[in-house]
């Protein structure tokens, strides 16, 4: 699998990761630690034709410029494996920062995720990747977040081509947002 996201810099990161452990701590153990770095996912594929993707990546970070924007709420993908994440406010320049990566990059991909299409695309950062076993953990932490004020302000500078096998994963490439766009 691989997957274009933007980490977040290291000082949201850690009030993210404070929020996570505050909001855990009374709620048992950790019942699924982060194995990822804190981010948001612009797209996800089976795999992609690396070297055009990396023109494209590089040619649309020369085009926008970083996107500051927040965290707002906290929401859960349901399913068999249910996802706690932090919402993140959908503003034009992430729409258009969205819009511009699928159209140039999903027909480089095989097995393109649809959720990331601008259509059904949900900003968000996953801070639990649960298992139908953790109902409880997951709905305690749920709980415990849903009366903490999260107005987390987040500046998206980058994108980054990374690659999850597993327990094994690494980046590609890696692109400063330096353009004016957005």
């Amino acid at each position: 699998m691989y997957a274009i996201i933007t980490e977040l810099a290291s000082e949201s990161a850690r009030e993210v990761e404070q929020i996570r452990g505050v909001a855990l701590a009374g709620c048992g153990p950790d019942p699924a630690p982060l194995q990822w770095p804190l981010h948001l996912s612009w797209q996800g594929a089976e795999s992609y034709f690396l070297d055009e993707v990396e023109l494209r990546m590089r040619t649309i970070a020369r085009t926008f410029a970083p996107v500051t924007t927040r965290i707002d709420g906290v929401g859960v993908f349901t399913g068999a494996e249910p996802v706690v994440y932090l919402s993140v406010t959908r503003t034009p320049a992430l729409s258009a920062l969205n819009a511009t990566l699928w159209e140039a990059l999903s027909p480089l991909a095989r097995s393109v995720n649809r959720y990331f299409s601008p259509e059904e695309w949900v900003p968000h950062i996953s801070i639990l990747y649960g298992k139908a076993e953790m109902k409880e953990a997951i709905a305690c932490l749920v709980a415990n977040l849903s009366t903490v004020a999260l107005r987390i302000e987040i500046k998206l500078d980058h994108i980054y081509l990374g690659y999850f096998h597993g327990d094994d994963h690494g980046g590609l490439y890696r692109f400063p947002l330096l353009g004016s766009q957005g």
